[in-house]
């Protein structure tokens, strides 16, 4: 018998539901909305993303020049600005005047920083391997595994010195080294699902911190496998119906659902 047929499905976006916080799981999976509206800091973010698509493009056509690197990442920022409207037109539609310039500004700031990350990796790794890591063979593929009961859509796969792995674009803040733990787990259980779509091991990832420019590159370690199955295993059980116990944490008072949470406990609630 199929796996979907006795668990309910899950996703990658649910395992970091899970890490960020397991309610967060149970209200998502019960049709709340986890994000109702389009506000600044998130445009800021759909505005990075969308401007790190082109970084191979750039890095494979301008000179290797901070100077060049900054103006064509304002030329490919403006285009951002006018496609981002036209591929989220229902999203554009509700944003007040005032929350489009602040995202928008605020995602231009980013702008130097990235152009002088972005020509530090050049000069430090060398423009093909540069390129290589960037560079899409696909781009958004949605991969699934029915032994994992689990589906995910990796940012982009890249083919990096002969190996196809997956690498993910995050627009949030970036760690001093390597990458969140989160991200790690972001990145290992996308590994898992290219191996097993593709066959073969999948031994390392990429993280882009679109909004420095920074390109990490993810060890994918045994350990970090054993946590993602963990967690797929507790997210299965929520889905079914579980809901896990209320953890008081310093973001709680902006979550979407802080509303709808209220404290409860149980025996089981202690192992999530």
């Amino acid at each position: 018998m199929p796996a979907n047929s006795r668990n309910p499905e899950i996703s990658v976006s649910d395992l970091l539901l899970y890490i960020n916080c397991p309610r967060r799981v149970y209200f998502v999976s019960r049709g709340f909305e986890l994000f109702p509206e389009i506000n600044a800091s998130r445009l800021e973010r759909m505005l990075l993303k969308e401007l790190s698509l082109t970084f191979p493009d750039i890095v494979r056509e301008c000179s290797l020049n901070a100077d060049n690197l900054c103006k064509e990442l304002e030329t490919a920022f403006l285009h951002a600005c006018e496609d981002l409207p036209l591929m989220f037109p229902a999203e554009f539609a509700c944003i007040e005047k005032e929350v489009l310039e602040e995202g928008k500004a605020r995602a231009r700031a980013k702008i130097p920083e990235i152009a002088a990350n972005l020509f530090r990796g050049l000069e430090e790794y060398g423009k093909d391997p540069m390129l290589e890591a960037l560079t899409p063979v696909k781009t958004e593929p949605f991969l699934s595994s029915e032994k994992l009961n689990l589906k995910g859509v990796p940012s982009k796969l890249v083919c990096f010195e002969g190996m196809t792995v997956p690498s993910i674009m995050k627009p949030g803040n970036c760690p001093i080294q390597g990458v969140w733990a989160s991200d790690r787990m972001h990145a290992a259980s996308l590994a898992l699902l290219l191996e097993a779509e593709a066959g073969g091991e999948v031994p390392f990832a990429f993280v882009e911190y679109v909004s420095f420019g920074l390109l990490r590159k993810v060890t994918i370690r045994s350990s970090d496998r054993r946590e993602v199955l963990k967690i797929c295993r507790r997210v299965e059980k929520i889905k079914a119906g579980f809901m896990p116990e209320k953890k008081e944490e310093k973001f709680c008072s902006d979550c979407t659902f802080s509303e709808h949470c209220v404290s409860n406990s149980s025996l089981m609630s202690k192992f999530f």
